[in-house]
Parts: structure tokens; C-alpha cells; sequence
């Protein structure tokens, strides 16, 4: 009976951006919780700077359309509110923007730490658990790390490798410690590599 096509998994050619080289699956490679440490190559860098979405920026965009809408307020003729009521507006809305673009850092701040501190971690594991709002992701993958005891680790993929594994798979995952970004992931009927955002390229490699 053929295989649905929907259930059709097809490993890429040798030297493929998704060949996942680093992930081997043999010697040492295959040790259960076996933890290797490798430099982060060109490609990784270019992939974690992509990722970062420049809310320094975005911080200092907020403040000064706090600013804005302040100045708007005091002189559009809103003279039935005092200058108590034109401080709460104000505060309110700079905290509806704030708070996004203030984890925006935190996690731009991770990103550049991985980059600071040019490894990646690789590990083999079991898919414990999934998850995603959207059903097809992005969403969350936990893996079981088969040590004693055994631990597990939750990466929050993109799209593209949440729909490519599923709970129970043996995988072997190439990430950065401090932002947990999956940057190759090796099953027996898969293969991932992360790509670089192509609306950032590598502009921004020196950021």
C-alpha cells in the first residue's frame, strides 16, 4: 500500500544546508547523554544574528513616543483632564509597549551572549513532550536526556522543525546554552538545520 504522501520523510543529499554534518550518529556521537562541546561556525553566527530583532531600539522608540503622546495630549485641547490623568494615559500606554519590547531584549541579550560565547552544546535524546498553540507549531519540544537521573530540556521551535519530529523520536540536537536555539537536529528520518532569516541576512553580523 503507498505511503501517504503526507507521511513521507526524506532524508537531504550529503552537504545539503539540512545534512546536519555535526550530528553524525556514530562512535561517541551515539552515546546516550553524552554532552559535546563545538565552536559555532559562520552559518550559526549568521543564524543567531538574524534572530535578534534590535530592541534596544525598539526601548528607546518607546520612550520617545511616550514623549509624543504627552506633548499630543497637553495641547489637542483635552483640557478637562489634569495633568494627573494625562501621567496615567501615558504610563499605560508606555507599559503596553514596553513590556513586549523589554522581552524582546532580554532575549536579544541571549542571543548575543551565545554569540560572545561561540559554542554549541550537542546532545542525544527522546522527544518527551510537544506542543503548540497553533497545533502545527512553532511551539515547544521537551527531550528526555537519558542520564542518571535524567533531566529534560524544552526548546521553543520554529515551525519548519516542530512539524518535522514527533513525541517518542530519537533525536540528536546540536543548541545554544543561554537562548536554547535548535541549531541542527538529527533523527533516523530527518534532518534540520536552522536557516538564517532572509529578510535580515548577514547586515547585521557585527551588531
Amino acid at each position: 500500500m503507498p505511503t501517504p504522501p503526507e507521511e513521507i520523510r526524506t532524508e537531504p543529499p550529503p552537504g545539503s544546508p539540512d545534512d546536519g554534518e555535526d550530528l553524525r550518529w556514530d562512535g561517541i556521537d551515539a552515546t546516550p547523554g553524552q554532552i559535546q562541546t563545538r565552536p559555532l561556525d559562520a552559518r550559526d553566527c549568521e543564524v543567531l544574528v538574524s534572530m535578534r530583532s534590535g530592541a534596544s531600539g525598539i526601548i528607546g522608540s518607546v520612550g520617545a513616543m511616550a514623549a509624543i503622546i504627552g506633548i499630543v495630549l497637553a495641547v489637542t485641547g483635552i483640557y478637562s483632564l489634569d495633568i494627573r490623568a494625562i501621567a496615567a494615559i501615558v504610563f499605560g500606554v508606555v507599559c503596553v509597549l514596553a513590556v513586549p519590547a523589554f522581552l524582546m531584549s532580554k532575549e536579544d541579550a541571549r542571543l548575543r551572549s551565545d554569540l560572545d560565547t561561540g559554542i554549541k552544546l550537542i546532545i542525544s535524546g527522546r522527544i518527551d513532550r510537544m506542543g503548540s498553540e497553533e497545533g502545527d507549531g512553532p511551539g515547544f519540544v521537551t527531550v528526555l536526556i537519558d542520564e542518571t537521573p535524567s533531566r529534560k530540556l524544552e526548546f521553543f521551535v520554529e515551525k519548519r522543525l516542530y512539524q518535522l519530529v514527533k513525541p517518542e523520536d530519537i533525536v540528536r540536537i546540536a543548541y545554544v546554552p543561554l537562548s536554547k536555539t535548535v541549531l541542527q537536529l538529527r533523527a533516523g528520518h530527518c534532518s534540520y538545520s536552522r536557516r538564517p532569516d532572509p529578510s535580515k541576512g548577514g547586515a547585521n553580523m557585527a551588531a
